[in-house]
Parts: C-alpha cells; sequence; structure tokens
C-alpha cells in the first residue's frame, strides 16, 4: 500500500502544479484584463486624433489619385457607417469609472459630441438621445432631429467646460495634451466655435440662439478660455518609441507614386505665391524645387486613364508623407489654432461679434505657415499681396480660402463639410466625375439601419427628404 500510494501523491501534486502553471500562462502580465480609465483614454483619443486623411483630401480636391477609380475621387460614394457608435461604447465605459473626477467627465462629454457630431454631419438625423440606451435595453433607437442634436451637443460642451479644473489633477492617459485640463479646456471651446459656425446658414432659423453663443465665448476669456498659439493645437504627435506609431500614410506605395496635388489646388497657391506649396508637394520630375513654376496639378474631374496622361508632368505628394525612413512626418491636427482664428474672423464679418477681423485672419495665415516652420518676412509679404489681404475683394471669400489651404491634410472631413456649407472654393468635376457630375452632399445611411431599425430609419428619411436617402439630398444644417 505505501509502495502505491507514495507514487499517487506525486502524481497529484504534479497535477495540481501542472495547472497553476498552465493557468499562469494563460494571463499576459503585459495586456490589462480590466478597463480603467487612463487606458480607455488614450484608446479614444488615439481612435480619434489618428485618422488618415487622404480620402477626405481627394474628396476635398486637395489632392487626386489615378491608379484605378475611387469613389472620393469621382464622388460615386453611397453608403455611410456607424462605426462612431464603437467609440461611444468606450465612451459609456469610461463614465462610471470616472464618477469622482471632473476632468475626465468633462472630457466624456467632448468625446460624446466629437463622435456624435462627426455622424450627424455625414448622415443628417441620427439618433442620439435614444441611441445607447436603446443598445442596453433591446430596444431600437429614434431618430433624433438634427436641430436637436446639435442643440444637445452645444449643451453637453458647456457642461464640457464647466467640468474642466486644472485643480481637479491631472488626466492620466492622456496622448495630447499630456495631462493639461486648461488646454483640454481650450479645444472645447474652440471645438464649440466650430459647430456654431456650422450652422451659419441657421442664423435666425432655429432654437439654437447661434450669436449668442459665440458671444458668450468670446467676451468671457476666463470662463471659456481659447487657443493662444500653435501650441496649443489638439493633434496627435507620432513618434519613434513604438514601430506602430507612425504617419497613416507612411510606406504607401500608391500614395508616394499616384497621388499628385490637385490642379485647382496648386493654381490657387501659384496665384498667391503660397510657400506652403513647396511643403504640400514635390516639384515636377527634374525641375527644380522651390519655384513656383516648377509645380502642376492633376485634374481630378478628368478619368483615371487621362489623370495618368497627365501625371509624369505633375507635383505627386511631398514624400515627407510617405518616406518611411521618417515616418513621424507632422502632427496629426484635429482642430488647429489657424482654424479658431479663422472662425472667429468669419463671425466677425458676419456681425455675430465684434473685433478686429484682419488681426484674427492673419494669425490664422501665420499660424498655418508657422506649422511649416515659415516665418519673419516670407510671412509678412504674403500677407500684403492682393489676393491675400482683406482691404480689397470679398473678405469672407478670402477667410474661406486660407482656411482651406491650411486643412491640407489635416482636420479629417472638416475642409469637404466646411466646403459644402460655404461653396468655397469650388470643387473640380469633369469627365470622370460620377454622381450625374456632381459633388455629393451627404452619404446614405448604412444598410445594417435597413435591416434592424427599418421603421425608424424610414420616419427619419421621410421628414428630412422628398428624394429619400440620396446621397445628393441636403440636410437641414446647410438648407
Amino acid at each position: 500500500m505505501k509502495k502505491t500510494y507514495i507514487p499517487w501523491l506525486v502524481c497529484l501534486f504534479t497535477m495540481v502544479t501542472s495547472c497553476k502553471k498552465f493557468d499562469y500562462y494563460q494571463d499576459n502580465p503585459n495586456k490589462p484584463t480590466k478597463a480603467t480609465p487612463a487606458l480607455l483614454m488614450t484608446y479614444i483619443c488615439q481612435n480619434i486624433f489618428n485618422n488618415n486623411p487622404i480620402s477626405a483630401a481627394y474628396a476635398s480636391r486637395h489632392l487626386t489619385y489615378y491608379e484605378r477609380p475611387n469613389e472620393s475621387i469621382n464622388y460615386n460614394w453611397n453608403r455611410g457607417d456607424y462605426d462612431n457608435y464603437g467609440g461611444l461604447r468606450q465612451v459609456l465605459k469610461l463614465e462610471p469609472l470616472v464618477t469622482d473626477n471632473k476632468n475626465f467627465q468633462g472630457l466624456a462629454h467632448l468625446f460624446r459630441v466629437i463622435y456624435f457630431a462627426q455622424m450627424t454631419e455625414t448622415f443628417g438625423d441620427i439618433p442620439y438621445t435614444d441611441a445607447l440606451r436603446a443598445e442596453q435595453d433591446g430596444r431600437t433607437p429614434i431618430y433624433d432631429k438634427q436641430e436637436d442634436i446639435y442643440d444637445g451637443l452645444l449643451q453637453e460642451l458647456e457642461q464640457a467646460n464647466s467640468l474642466l479644473d486644472t485643480e481637479n489633477g491631472k488626466i492620466d492617459g492622456d496622448i495630447i495634451y499630456g495631462g493639461d485640463a486648461n488646454k483640454w479646456k481650450k479645444l472645447i471651446n474652440a471645438y464649440r466655435l466650430r459647430l456654431l459656425i456650422h450652422l451659419s446658414k441657421k442664423e435666425g432659423q432655429t432654437k439654437i440662439a447661434i450669436k449668442q453663443q459665440f458671444q458668450s465665448i468670446i467676451s468671457n476669456p476666463v470662463k471659456y478660455p481659447l487657443m493662444g498659439n500653435i501650441s496649443d493645437n489638439a493633434q496627435l504627435v507620432f513618434n519613434t518609441s513604438d514601430p506602430s506609431n507612425y504617419y497613416p500614410t507612411a510606406g504607401h506605395l500608391s500614395v508616394s507614386t499616384l497621388v499628385s496635388l490637385e490642379q485647382s489646388f496648386v493654381e490657387m497657391l501659384q496665384k498667391r505665391e503660397d510657400p506652403r506649396l513647396f511643403s504640400f508637394g514635390d516639384a515636377i520630375a527634374g525641375k527644380t524645387a522651390g519655384v513656383f513654376s516648377n509645380y502642376k496639378g492633376v485634374d481630378a474631374g478628368l478619368s483615371p486613364a487621362d489623370q495618368q496622361a497627365s501625371a509624369a508632368q505633375s507635383s505627386l505628394i511631398a514624400r515627407r508623407f510617405v518616406d518611411l525612413r521618417n515616418p513621424i512626418n507632422e502632427p496629426m491636427i484635429f482642430l488647429s489654432y489657424a482654424e479658431q482664428e479663422f472662425l472667429i474672423a468669419e463671425a466677425i464679418q458676419r456681425g455675430w461679434i465684434s473685433g478686429d477681423m484682419n488681426d484674427h485672419y492673419q494669425k490664422g495665415v501665420t499660424a498655418s505657415m508657422a506649422f511649416y516652420k515659415i516665418t519673419g518676412t516670407i510671412v509678412s509679404d504674403y500677407l500684403n499681396k492682393g489676393l491675400v489681404k482683406l482691404e480689397t475683394g470679398d473678405p469672407l471669400t478670402k477667410i474661406l480660402t486660407q482656411k482651406y489651404i491650411a486643412f491640407y491634410m489635416n482636420s479629417s472631413w472638416e475642409p469637404f463639410f466646411e466646403q459644402r456649407r460655404t461653396g468655397i472654393p469650388v470643387l473640380r468635376v469633369g469627365p470622370g466625375t460620377l454622381n450625374g457630375g456632381k459633388v455629393p452632399k451627404r452619404w446614405q445611411y448604412p444598410l445594417s439601419e435597413s435591416q434592424y431599425n427599418e421603421s425608424n430609419l424610414d420616419a427619419a428619411v421621410k421628414r428630412q427628404f422628398t428624394e429619400g436617402d440620396n446621397v445628393n439630398a441636403t440636410m437641414w444644417l446647410i438648407k
């Protein structure tokens, strides 16, 4: 009995210790099993700020691509997606973890606003008040009217501003501002100015006090601080600490060889002798860089074959956007100090607020130049050119033109949304343009909504668009 009992004990001990070893190796100590505010903060920032701007640059006619047909070039798009609801689910996870942290609570409001604003600007009416609650209890969400969504978003930004304070401590997991609550507060208020400007066509036609809200922010800098220079830019800075932390188009072969500056954009810069052209693209092959006549764009309205035929004598996108030897390139801007200044200049021109329009306009141009390391007399000389200075011509057109130039390869789809609102600049179309030769105004709703939320979707479409869920239909925001 002793001879058989002892081996049995040894076997049992071996089994137990083996199980412990197996369980041990199932847990990766480097992979968190529970969400924390810092981890969620990092994820959400990465999700919002690290967006490849290339498709928006095609649609906005900063660039063109001619390897094959591309829906952003030929405007043959149809359905968008509701991927932002995935980001909103992460914000929903953050909220119960930060009930005792006002800074995180304020940022949760900001992140909600960004995700919802992007979707309503893409489609029109969307699920807002009922969206995430409906997911929790199994209901199909109703669609809120765009006017009500904007009203709610602006109220959330007011809450966000009131919650954030440097006295509430550092914000862990912050890869944008390094935990600085005051810089986030500046972004909140600048972003609120952006949304208010989006409503410019609804002045006097909505329950939203557009001008009054704009005025309240500008007139009370203590309560509503704003960006003071380009160091306040809301941007993701790439680095070499992680091999995957590189600029989105770095190493893309098709972008490096088959993407050129768009013809209208190059001509816009050449007419103004704008030195940013030399940062945006390369000179024509074999010609000297830094000479305006040595740059040429490709007409994005042509067919891919016809674009290819002219591409050999064109300016490719600047090598820094695609060079893997230096994949950091430049920060990915979400909202810049330059844009903020153009927003304020436009509001002054529209009579919403009082102030020195030219001062804010020049600060916007100067800030955009500084982002590309262009300073000094080059900038002052540029500001005195006839096509640039506000003293001649239509000041609003000049403000919007400079904002369009400053949007090059940043701010995601904002340049397209702003062109849709203002019509400036005119986007080139031609024989290669589908969609009846027209620039679309929105995206169709996701197919999944017609499958799982048909009645609510149908009601939203009918109250918005007489032509149905059509890419050329005009949403409330821009009527």
